[in-house]
């Protein structure tokens, strides 16, 4: 009966410790290493090599995509918003992230559209991933790309996509007042599908009237 009881007492003992270790309040610690600051209360994630309150770590994506929506009716492209949504209805790719391939004003560029953890290291691409067009996001912007529009198939043949940027991904002045006017009085920037140079993206500029450029746009 005595060894009985002491197994109890044991257990009991056992279960103390656990509701003190889990309802102590007031004690904080800090670690140093991970600048976190956490109670008692995740000191039973510690021992099972759980830190508590890290953050979710995102994973770069595959590939940035290219593609197009298609030829627009004119310059007016209803500004960014306007021009992000048409890509977002025509995005054929796994990326999540959508926006229209343009410069847009000073604070809103090309080069911006992807941030800087993925301007290097990750390929950009047709937007059925089959083509490379440059090896990256960053040397996109140096002059010239690997593998002109046409041949990675993201347009047809020496066809021009509105743009308003100049080589280096800057914004050009040529941008149908930030593509918000189909005005022959207005003119925007073009690039053109057949050229690995700079003229792929700073071909020329057309009034802002026309029907016959086509709006490309970025996912990742």
């Amino acid at each position: 009966m005595k060894k009985y009881y002491t197994i109890i007492w044991l257990a009991m003992k056992k279960i103390l410790f656990i509701i003190m270790l889990l309802g102590t309040t007031g004690l904080f610690i800090t670690c140093e290493s991970d600048n976190l600051v956490f109670n008692t209360k995740d000191e039973p994630l510690l021992l099972l090599g759980v830190k508590p309150n890290a953050p979710a770590v995102t994973p770069p994506p595959a590939a940035i995509y290219i593609y197009s929506a298609g030829q627009q009716p004119n310059g007016n492209l209803g500004g960014r918003a306007g021009a992000d949504a048409l890509c977002t209805a025509a995005n054929p790719t796994a990326g999540t992230t959508v926006h229209a391939f343009l410069s847009v004003d000073s604070s809103d560029l090309i080069i911006d559209l992807v941030p800087p953890a993925y301007r290097t290291g990750i390929s950009v691409v047709d937007g059925g991933g089959a083509n490379i067009i440059s090896t990256d996001w960053a040397s996109i912007w140096d002059g010239s790309i690997d593998m002109t529009l046409s041949a990675a198939s993201v347009l047809g043949g020496g066809l021009e996509w509105w743009n308003g940027s100049n080589a280096d991904g800057t914004l050009n002045s040529n941008n149908c007042s930030g593509w918000t006017s189909g005005s022959s009085m207005t003119i925007g920037q073009m690039g053109n599908s057949n050229f690995t140079n700079s003229s792929w993206i700073t071909w020329g500029s057309l009034i802002c009237s026309s029907g016959s450029n086509y709006l490309l746009c970025v996912a990742y």
